[in-house]
């Protein structure tokens, strides 16, 4: 009698620290027979032929339990198999060769950008991985006989997908009663971009505000499911016309100028891979999720300076999701100019929100600077004593500064929020991944003698780690506190070089 697999994930889409649940049972070996245990093979990969011609990542082993059944848990193995997309980088190959992220109109492997930089689209790199299992039991004909192997005949599970994600205690899970499967249906959190309901990969309100010369991306799931019902990607259920696999064909950008009416012509960024993006060809994870580049600064280093200045009257622009039969399947999202008040100095945060990706918010009131140094000091012998004569200079003696350690550290101010922000914003508070995001000035390049023609000066430009100082956050709601503002503290990660004595 074969392993048969009688739990398991209820959607194919999982967040990497969620509970991700198999069992399995074989009642008639675990019966009649000695030593028994259940196996498990976990492969993981980034696709370019089945999950089970990937990497074998682990072996498990599981007793059988009190009625029979074999339980394991995956997640925190595979939690270590997903990261943060921090780089652009390589995107795709075709038959026209390697394809790569661009930076004002330049590819990665040329000059390396961040994520936050490119012009159009990037494929995850690390976000996101496929993974499957492969089930077998072993045991003994007799207590005293050697142990039978059954991996020649084993059960396949499904191929399923992790992503950089957390899970809360307090979201609504999908339950299936009968068996005990559950998920996290995305479709019915608006995370599927099928109709204007469609959500971008993040809990930001769709009203953000950003100044002439920020970056920032979107992230989104490429492409809506590739099944319906029990086992699908993405949590999509059958209609009554069912459903048709929607794919995002492209990504509008439109400006509005102060009468809401539109300024020249939008932005297509199709998905394809000269724009480092591909229509859904393939089931690599990395296609899965995708960036695309939405803030000012990456469109004026796609579109370049000229066109850029055609919309210099915009009040906001939208940005929106299209399939391929050019029909909305997302929120418009409207991004606002934001004027800075006069003396304040704006500081753009970037963060890893919780589904994985990168959200952006721009503190431009009060900002206030200050280095925090600690010393250690040494006592200095005054005068010569290893020299023909003794002579007392005046630079010598007295209490030295060996070494001093200074960093830098940031308060912000936001102005005031509505509730929505404010109940976004605390997942910045709880990131541990942020950083403060400068904005875009023109990249000079030096002349060198070198293999190169020139260098660039983007290395330490454009990404500062920081963290989070402040420790606790309290969500402010209209009806207790009004209006909303609120003030933390960064410290920034590196700390300023200075001589040792």
């Amino acid at each position: 009698m074969a392993t048969t697999i009688i739990q398991q994930p209820l959607y194919r889409m999982l967040a990497a620290d969620e509970e991700i649940i198999f069992a399995v049972e074989n009642s008639t070996i675990v019966a009649t027979k000695f030593k028994v245990k259940f196996v498990a093979k976990l492969y993981v990969g980034t696709g370019g032929g089945g999950i089970f011609t990937q990497t074998k990542i682990a072996t498990l082993k599981a007793t059988p339990n009190n009625v029979g059944v074999g339980i394991f848990d995956f997640s925190r193995i595979l939690e270590s198999y997903v990261s943060p997309d921090y780089l652009g980088g390589y995107t795709i190959t075709s038959g026209t060769g390697d394809h790569f992220t661009e930076m004002a109109g330049v590819s990665f492997d040329t000059v390396p950008h961040s994520i936050h930089q490119i012009d159009k689209h990037s494929l995850n790199r690390k976000a996101c991985r496929m993974f499957g299992v492969k089930f077998h039991i072993e045991y003994a004909d007799a207590i005293d006989e050697a142990v039978v192997n059954t991996s020649s005949s084993p059960t396949l599970s499904e191929t399923y997908y992790i992503h950089n994600a957390t899970r809360q205690e307090d979201e609504l899970i999908g339950f299936e009663q009968q068996r005990g499967w559950f998920g996290y249906n995305y479709y019915w959190n608006d995370f599927v971009m099928l109709d204007v309901n469609g959500k971008f990969l993040t809990n930001a309100p769709t009203t953000q505000y950003v100044s002439e010369n920020d970056y920032c991306t979107l992230a989104y799931f490429n492409q809506s499911d590739d099944k319906v019902g029990e086992n699908s990607l993405l949590g999509n259920s059958i209609g009554t016309g069912g459903v048709t696999r929607t794919i995002v064909k492209k990504i509008r950008i439109s400006f509005y100028n102060q009468s809401s009416v539109q300024t020249g012509a939008y932005l297509d960024y199709s998905n394809d891979k000269l724009n480092g993006s591909l229509s859904w060809t393939t089931a690599s994870p990395r296609g899965r999720i995708q960036y695309t580049g939405v803030g000012p600064a990456n469109i004026r280093n796609n579109i370049g300076t000229v066109p850029y200045n055609n919309y210099g009257d915009w009040l906001y622009y939208t940005v929106q999701a299209y399939d391929d039969d050019d029909e909305e399947i997302s929120q418009d999202y409207k991004f606002y100019k934001q004027e800075v008040c006069k003396g304040f100095e704006k500081i753009r945060l970037t963060w890893l929100n919780r589904l994985g990706v990168w959200d952006y918010f721009n503190f431009t009131k009060k900002n206030v600077r200050k280095v925090n140094s600690k010393r250690e000091t040494y006592q200095q012998i005054k005068g010569s004593w290893n020299e023909a004569t003794y002579i007392k200079h005046g630079h010598e003696g007295g209490t030295k500064t060996f070494k001093t350690n200074s960093k830098e550290v940031v308060t912000l101010q936001t102005d005031y929020i509505t509730e929505e922000a404010a109940a976004w914003l605390e997942e910045l508070f709880t990131s541990t991944d942020v950083f403060v995001l400068p904005e875009f000035t023109t990249i000079v390049a030096q002349s060198t003698a070198g293999p190169s023609s020139s260098v660039s000066n983007i290395i330490n430009k454009y990404i500062q780690p920081c963290f989070i100082k402040t420790s606790s956050y309290t969500r402010k709601t209209t009806a207790n506190d009004k209006l909303k503002q609120y003030t933390i503290e960064i410290e920034m990660s590196h700390k300023k070089r200075i001589q040792k004595a």
